[in-house]
């Protein structure tokens, strides 16, 4: 019996966060108008955080590039020497 009474809880306790998944979902809806076809809109937008990325090309920017020589100049900045150390540095 008190296995009994622990699934009905458990049940009944799923069922109360779903009741109430259902019933935030549809009380943002209500209170900003939205539907699910512009919300859907929205997120294909530009300006949406949840727009699809563009594939990387295979040319990769730094392929040509050789190791930097210090001292060296970025944006009026003399930069003296490299302060990274150690394992911080990457491979030349």
């Amino acid at each position: 019996m008190d296995t009994f009474l622990t699934i009905i809880g458990v049940l009944g306790l799923g069922a109360l966060v779903i009741a109430a998944y259902v019933f935030a979902n549809a009380a943002k809806r209500y209170v900003n108008g939205d539907t699910l076809r512009s919300e859907m809109e929205a997120m294909e937008s530009d300006l949406s955080p949840y727009r699809h990325w563009e594939e990387r090309t295979t040319r990769d920017r730094r392929q040509n590039s050789g190791p930097v020589q210090f001292p060296l100049n970025v944006n009026g900045v003399v930069i003296e020497f490299d302060r990274r150390r150690g394992d911080r540095r990457r491979a030349a």
